[in-house]
């Protein structure tokens, strides 16, 4: 009997996908289990299984083409079965119902325009993804796709044929700009940007945010971790950052204050079983929160390979749906930019979410003395239906008590 294979539900406000790779070609033998095909959602590439073993019959969705979640993209058989026409005609995706979802539209989400803006270069994100990785100029390549679409495969294929000439500089070389963007131009959103357009107008349209700011001193802070990291770095594996240490106080502190670690569900509060500590993380399209699970019961070096290792895979977007979906409290941080403070957006279903500006040195009085301490300004927003005011003042003091006073001790905590 036949077992379809389909684009499966990739999380809550995931809708669709884009097949941006079969690892298993036509033909081949599969077993219950094996990865059968690459899918990027939301920010997010994944592997999906085979739901059953037996022959990979006939594949429906070829790469480069995005799907509503649900779809079928293929079907596999046993050894001897054949698929007859009307099966086919049942589950393939009719011309018309294509013409809406497939690379058409994907091209134009993903467009580039060329260096001298004179033209358009049609590759999807994981294409444009593995050429910038690989230092591709993609106006080199010849796409193999609809329209001619530059497919990931056309880019692994280019790649492979080693170093390609360079293509003819214009006569007149424009200047580099601080900005890919040019005055006047029209950008049509691409997946990534409307799912994030969708959920900030979610977070500001349905929840009631409350905002608070405080001055930490981070100067013993950044003294024991100018005093360790050399020796956390050869027993742990790795460099222990600020953020480590911010994870891990933040989520001390929510194990105090579990409230803040809750989200409203129907006229209910939830609190989360688990504190899970995201970590905003830039990309080119916007920002991705992957989160480290339990980090309340983590050491500070347990802490630290789970960010190395997740903000890696997040820019290179090979996290799972379920590092980006099992967050309950987010940290953001600009602090490598000349931000002093800001205020951020709820992450939807959380309930708060603490902003981190720059750390820098400033005059503190202290004791009748005038010192400079390096200084770090933090805000927490938080959803005012289940936090009020004094609770997320308990919550700030805590923390800033924790990074104001470290300690060895977080390592076990």
């Amino acid at each position: 009997m036949a077992v379809e294979v389909v684009l499966p539900a990739l999380g809550l406000t995931v809708e669709k996908g884009t097949i941006l790779k079969w690892i298993k070609e036509e033909g081949n033998e599969v077993n219950k289990g094996d990865s059968l095909y690459e899918v990027e959602a939301d920010k997010v590439t994944t592997e999906v299984e085979s739901p059953a073993s037996g022959i990979l019959k006939k594949i429906l969705v070829p790469e480069g083409v995005e799907v509503p979640i649900l779809s079928v993209v293929a079907v596999i058989t046993g050894p001897s079965e054949s698929l007859d026409e009307k099966y086919l005609r049942m589950v393939i995706l009719e011309p018309e119902e294509q013409k809406d979802i497939a690379v058409s539209h994907q091209v134009q989400e993903a467009s580039a325009l060329v260096p001298d803006g004179s033209a358009v270069i049609k590759a999807p994100p994981a294409a444009r993804r593995l050429a910038r990785e690989r230092g591709i100029d993609l106006s080199l390549i010849k796409g193999s796709g609809p329209g001619g679409t530059i497919l990931l495969k056309d880019v692994e294929a280019f790649s492979a044929q080693g170093p390609q000439s360079e293509p003819k500089a214009s006569a007149l070389p424009r200047p580099p700009s601080p900005s890919r963007y040019r005055l006047g131009q029209v950008i049509p959103m691409n997946s990534v940007r409307k799912v994030i357009a969708r959920r900030m107008v979610q977070s500001k349209s349905t929840v009631p945010h409350i905002y608070f700011f405080h001055d930490v001193d981070m100067e013993r802070l950044l003294a024991l971790r100018e005093e360790i990291v050399d020796d956390f770095e050869k027993n742990e594996g790795t460099r222990v950052s600020v953020n480590d240490f911010l994870i891990k106080a933040v989520a001390l502190t929510l194990r105090e204050y579990p409230i803040i670690n809750s989200k409203v569900s129907g006229e209910e509060i939830h609190i989360f079983p688990e504190i899970n500590v995201g970590l905003a993380v830039a990309m080119e399209d916007g920002l991705i929160v992957p989160a480290i699970p339990k980090a309340d019961q983590l050491s500070l070096g347990e802490i630290a390979r789970y960010r190395a290792d997740l903000v890696e895979r997040a820019r290179r977007a090979r996290l799972t749906i379920e590092e980006i979906g099992r967050g309950t409290f987010t940290i953001s941080s600009l602090a490598r930019f000349d931000i002093t403070f800001f205020a951020a957006a709820l992450n939807p279903p959380q309930s708060g979410i603490l902003t981190l500006g720059k750390v820098e040195e400033r005059p503190v009085a202290q004791n009748g003395q005038l010192l400079i301490r390096r200084m770090m300004s933090q805000g927490l927003s938080v959803d005012h239906r289940i936090i009020d005011g004094v609770v997320a003042a308990r919550f700030l003091q805590s923390l800033k008590d924790k990074l104001e006073q470290p300690s060895f001790h977080w390592r076990s905590q």
